[in-house]
């Protein structure tokens, strides 16, 4: 079975949330066969900045991204999470 890369962006609700704590809570959400490969961080405005998590999944995986999303957008601190972009790993 192939894996996607799945680039996350993470909107938190305010400027206050620690966005380390905030990836780690998201991480403990995921399920067994996901994992969060890489995080940054991009300034949106005014000092606000959004997470970025590149995470891996299942190619296929019932619900695609969306459940990523709905994941993510659950975790308390964030204002709601989409996905800009996915690649496919191995051959």
């Amino acid at each position: 079975m192939t894996d996607v890369l799945v680039v996350l962006k993470v909107f938190p609700d305010s400027d206050e949330v620690n966005l380390d704590k905030l990836a780690e809570e998201i991480s403990k959400k995921l399920p067994q066969n996901y994992s969060i490969v890489r995080k940054e961080t991009e300034p949106i405005a005014f000092g606000l900045q959004a997470l970025v998590l590149y995470v891996k999944m299942p190619e296929e995986t019932e619900g695609g991204t969306d459940t990523l999303e709905e994941i993510a957008s659950n975790v308390e601190g964030v204002s709601h999470a989409e996905v800009v972009g996915i690649t496919r790993l191995g051959f």
